[in-house]
């Protein structure tokens, strides 16, 4: 009998080590539970049930800035020429109503510069907007010199020459380009960019390098979908034989700090290449000197002076 109570004693106890094991667990700190401050505001949280470590909850007003700036009321519209604007979260608001003469951008009240009509002599700018000024923060393409209508396009022509000094080409009678002897025939307004594909289809650039120096022209800014063009005589004729015109060209050009076109000195001026031509060896080139604006045509094999230039014209 005594055996089998030692045995039956033995027995229990040896289940005694897995039974501890199983209900003991390591001690968990308060910041592994998720509780990590010690306190909070207005006593909104759960306490640790060790320690003296909180959960807190969120006050309504870190909800509602939570919210507000989530949708973009930050704006206290108390800056100069600001107003409020809309419905206030917060104290704050989604944008600001601004004073006359100015509009809301990029989170303040900027001043608008009045919308200016682009006619002959303005600037042109790469969003399509005209000025008499030269605006910073935008790409400046050209200046006007010829206003759209109905009927036509408005063009506007490079501050400066990409090329002061570049003969037309090799030869000239290409299939396609008419010959004109006078000024009377030009007709061909807004035709540069058609001539311009005329020349550059018909032989390369070292036959026909003034045409092909437009054709690889691409400034930054310039609008997808549209090519810089050698200009037409016509266009030309129509834009700078006229005095007045000009002179307002060339203010335009002093402004945005260009090369003003022509008056050189008592004996050189500057040659305009047009992508016309005269005859079977002449080119229509614009010319203009102290004494006033004229045409003239020059041999297209060579550059007279040094003086003849590329001017790019672009559509608008």
């Amino acid at each position: 009998m005594t055996n089998i109570k030692f045995l039956l004693i033995g027995t229990s106890l040896s289940f005694i080590p897995s039974l501890t094991s199983a209900q003991c667990v390591a001690t968990q700190d308060c910041a592994t539970l998720g509780y990590t401050e010690t306190s909070c505001n207005g006593g909104k949280g759960v306490k640790c049930p060790f320690g003296n470590w909180w959960a807190c909850f969120k006050t309504d007003s870190e909800i509602e800035q939570q919210f507000c700036d989530k949708y973009g009321f930050k704006y206290t519209c108390t800056g100069a020429n600001e107003t409020g604007g809309g419905e206030l979260c917060n104290n704050k608001y989604a944008f600001c109503t601004c004073a006359d003469g100015y509009k809301w951008k990029d989170g303040s009240c900027t001043k608008t510069i009045p919308a200016v009509s682009c006619t002959i002599g303005t600037l042109y700018y790469s969003d399509g907007t005209c000025s008499n000024n030269l605006e910073s923060g935008k790409t400046l393409l050209g200046v006007v010199i010829m206003e759209k209508t109905t009927s036509y396009s408005g063009w506007i022509m490079t501050i400066s020459p990409i090329n002061p000094s570049i003969s037309w080409s090799k030869e000239v009678n290409i299939p396609g380009l008419s010959n004109c002897t006078s000024t009377s025939c030009l007709t061909d307004t807004q035709d540069s960019c058609t001539n311009t594909e005329i020349i550059t289809n018909y032989g390369n650039s070292s036959a026909y390098p003034a045409a092909w120096a437009v054709k690889n022209y691409n400034p930054s800014g310039t609008p997808s979908g549209k090519s810089w063009c050698l200009p037409s005589g016509g266009l030309l004729n129509d834009a700078l034989n006229n005095r007045t015109n000009l002179d307002r060209i060339n203010t335009g050009i002093s402004t945005a700090g260009g090369k003003k076109i022509g008056f050189g000195t008592s004996y050189s001026y500057e040659v305009i290449w047009s992508s016309s031509e005269y005859n079977y060896s002449d080119t229509w080139g614009f010319g203009a000197d102290k004494s006033g604006p004229f045409y003239m045509t020059y041999n297209s094999k060579y550059c007279p002076n040094g003086y003849c230039s590329v001017r790019p014209v672009l559509a608008f």
